[in-house]
Formats: structure tokens, C-alpha cells, sequence
């Protein structure tokens, strides 16, 4: 049976849909679609880890450091140690002169554990030196057992009996009423006396007393 030509154009159509199918199959993958995350190429290299702000130092006021401490001003003895005198003060008069020019001033400490009324040098001298008087105020002595002062040839407390000797020939060395050494120096009616540690030549002086009209004793007792 011949066939028609209508069924075989029918059969060549189908034919050409199965072929078209099965080159569809085949080929390259699809690409993505814009739809679709791109996927960055992978690196070898390990990432920085974000840096950390630093923070901004907090506003911490600053404290108002204290001024040192003046010092105490030193009043200006006016000479060097020597014979009768602490520079141009000399061991004479009344010691109420002496606080009325504002060099002493009452001894209130010494007057709670002594009887009478009691003066002292002020502060500003500084401490190492003291002054006998009697009960009416008058001076007797200056004394000083720190070097406060030196001679006009540099001798003050720790200096030797060698230097003493060397510098005042004229002087004599004695012992005072406890028996110790003792170099004293004499210019008219005015003294000064040195007590010292020992009688060798290597002997320190330890206490220097001034005074007026009388040899100094180079003693000190408690009140």
C-alpha cells in the first residue's frame, strides 16, 4: 500500500523535533543567571582581621602637685665667731633686747619643765646655739655646739686641737670643772672657749662658748 503523501510529511516532522531534542542535550553548562550569587575565586593568602580602634585615653584631670616647702629664711649674723660675739651680736646686755630685735623669743617648752621665765634663739637661727642669762635676763654666754658659725679663720665645731694651737698660739688649754679639755682664748674683756674631746693633738672640738667680762666655763646643765 503506497503511502500517502500527508503521512509522510508528518513522519519527517517528527523526525526533525526528536533531533532538535537531542541537540539540546547536549553542550556547555548553562550559564547563571543574573539571579544567581557570583562565587569569588577562592585565595591562598589569610585574610587580615579587621583592626580594633583603639580607644581614646579618657580625660583624667591631673592633680595640682604641692610647692615644695620654703625654707626658713637664715637671719644674717653680720661677722664670724669670735671673742664675745655671734658676728655682731654680742654676749652682753639683756636678752630682751635680743627679742625685741627678733633674734629670741620666750622658751615656752623649757619653761614648762623649769622654773623662771626662759628665752630661746628663733627659728630662723636655727638649732645648735643657746645663751645663758640670770634671773633678770642679763647675758652671760653664748654657746654652739653645730657648726653655725666659724671664726674669721675658719674654725668651728669638729676642727682638731692641732688646728687650734696652729691658729691661736696665745691660747691656753685648761679643764673645766668636770675635767674636760678645754682651749681658751682671750682678747681684752672678751673670750671664747673650746671644749674639746680629749687632750691629743687629734682631739675634735665639740662645743665653742662666747662671752663678756668673764672666762666662759664650757659647761651646760639641764635647766
Amino acid at each position: 500500500m503506497a503511502t500517502s503523501r500527508t503521512q509522510l510529511r508528518a513522519a519527517l516532522a517528527a523526525t526533525a523535533v526528536v533531533g532538535l531534542l537531542g541537540l539540546t542535550g547536549c553542550g556547555s553548562d548553562p550559564a547563571p543567571s543574573a539571579e544567581s550569587p557570583s562565587v569569588a575565586p577562592s585565595s591562598s593568602a589569610p585574610s587580615e582581621p579587621p583592626a580594633t580602634p583603639t580607644p581614646a585615653p579618657s580625660e583624667v584631670p591631673v592633680s595640682a602637685t604641692p610647692s615644695p616647702a620654703e625654707p626658713t629664711p637664715k637671719l644674717d649674723w653680720g661677722g664670724p665667731l669670735a671673742p664675745g660675739a655671734f658676728g655682731k651680736i654680742t654676749a652682753e646686755g639683756n636678752v630682751r633686747t635680743l627679742v625685741e630685735q627678733g633674734w629670741m623669743t620666750r622658751d615656752t617648752a623649757r619653761e614648762e619643765i623649769c622654773e623662771g621665765t626662759h628665752w630661746r634663739w628663733v627659728d630662723e637661727v636655727g638649732d645648735g646655739v643657746d645663751v645663758i642669762y640670770d634671773q633678770q635676763g642679763e647675758i652671760g654666754s653664748f654657746g654652739m655646739s653645730k657648726p653655725v658659725l666659724e671664726t674669721a679663720q675658719g674654725i668651728t665645731i669638729g676642727d682638731t686641737l692641732m688646728v687650734l694651737k696652729d691658729v691661736y698660739g696665745t691660747g691656753s688649754q685648761k679643764t673645766n670643772d668636770y675635767g674636760q679639755t678645754t682651749w681658751v682664748v682671750q682678747e681684752g674683756d672678751r673670750w671664747i672657749g673650746f671644749l674639746l674631746s680629749g687632750n691629743s693633738r687629734a682631739a675634735k672640738i665639740e662645743f665653742i662658748e662666747v662671752s663678756v667680762g668673764r672666762a666662759p666655763g664650757l659647761l651646760r646643765d639641764g635647766c
